[in-house]
């Protein structure tokens, strides 16, 4: 069965699939159930659960040796980790959900078959029979990527801790666990081959249908779209009107105008203060030419015509993570046309400190666990006006 992608999620509708895949996964369903089994508690109320109190942990070790519970201690320092881990990964500010669709998955692979219309009608005279229309469509996978990593941390620093570094530690987990996502997105978006940030190596679109030559970038769509220019170029007020009027000219696989209204600017923080410039500015933001519109005093017809999203994930074409990558998009974001799919938000496992290395090196080792991906279901709604070359 596939995905129905109907719509616009607002970033608000994001954040909140988000948020409701994070207790979702079968160890975080277990941990609740053995935390309010044995003590009553919901892990998830942070006032009956208060783990980000400093010394939480060490609290907790004594009250438990005290009550000769020590076999129950594993149990609660796992519940523990998970509720900061959820808790920071909430927090986590991330801009991929301004522009793309978060969906919440529950397999390994998961479906999309998003129609792209169907024949335009016919002049027909009387009694002339009426011409049958086919439809045309995509049928697309994608399947679920796991990312992760393990982090060990000293017995001492646990039980004596009265700082907070344990739970800062931890809380790291959270964050890089939403970060992994807002790196899949912009590298998807960019589709560059070689494209790494830190350990995470992220491939071209994995959607590409059979029969487009160029994908997701290109000048020469099937059905005579097209969603870059012929050459980059900076961002400009003549690149950024270019790009506008090539959306609105968009062409679907039938070669019929596609309902695409450019709404989001998406840069990387090397444009902040130009784009800031060309969209806010009340007055025309550059100088006129001879022959052209617009002079000295006359009004900024891209004023408030996009908003405006700054990532520090921006790709160049190098592949590259950079803050000063000059690559720029243009996005319609009322339309699903790229998806973000979680089936594990971020899920903690603990080993067992009786054995393993944790017995031989009196240490607590945790293992996140992360399960999504993200990819075009149809780039059409975006248009690319520079890779970073330029």
């Amino acid at each position: 069965m596939s995905h129905k992608l109907i719509g616009r999620n607002t970033k608000e509708q994001n954040e909140a699939a988000l948020k409701e895949s994070l207790w979702r996964s079968e160890g975080e369903r277990s941990a609740i159930d053995e935390m309010q089994s044995k003590f009553g508690v919901d892990i998830r109320d942070e006032k009956s659960f208060p783990v980000m109190k400093p010394g939480f942990f060490r609290e907790a070790a004594k009250k438990l040796r005290e009550s000769d519970s020590v076999t129950a201690f594993p149990g609660v320092l796992r519940a523990g980790v998970q509720s900061i881990v959820n808790s920071i990964y909430e927090s986590v500010e991330t801009t991929f959900s301004d522009w793309a669709h978060v969906v919440s998955s529950t397999k390994l692979e998961e479906l999309y078959a998003p129609i792209q219309g169907i024949g335009f009608p016919s002049q027909i005279g009387e009694s002339e029979v009426y011409p049958e229309v086919g439809a045309a469509g995509l049928d697309i996978k994608l399947r679920n990527r796991k990312f992760g990593t393990l982090m060990s941390v000293n017995r001492e620093l646990m039980e004596l801790d009265q700082t907070g570094q344990f739970q800062k530690q931890a809380g790291l987990l959270g964050e890089y666990a939403k970060q992994v996502l807002e790196v899949y997105c912009y590298g998807k978006l960019a589709s560059v081959a070689g494209a790494k940030y830190a350990n995470i190596s992220v491939p071209t679109s994995e959607t590409k249908p059979a029969d487009e030559a160029t994908y997701p970038w290109s000048t020469s769509l099937v059905g005579g779209g097209a969603n870059r220019p012929a050459s980059y170029a900076a961002l400009s007020q003549s690149t950024l009107q270019a790009g506008i009027i090539g959306l609105m000219n968009q062409l679907n696989l039938l070669g019929l105008k596609m309902s695409v209204n450019p709404k989001r600017l998406l840069i990387s923080p090397y444009y902040r203060f130009d784009a800031a410039v060309l969209l806010n500015s009340g007055w025309y933001p550059t100088g006129a030419t001879a022959g052209s519109t617009g002079s000295v005093g006359a009004i900024n017809p891209l004023s408030g015509i996009l908003d405006l999203t700054t990532s520090r994930f921006m790709f160049d074409n190098n592949g590259s993570v950079n803050a000063s990558s000059k690559a720029w998009y243009i996005v319609d974001d009322s339309k699903p046309f790229f998806v973000c799919q979680v089936n594990v938000p971020a899920e903690v496992q603990l080993e067992n400190p009786a054995s393993g290395q944790s017995f031989d090196r009196d240490i607590v080792r945790f293992k996140l666990r992360v399960m999504a991906n993200a990819d075009f279901i149809d780039p059409r709604f975006a248009w690319r006006g520079s890779d970073g070359s330029v």
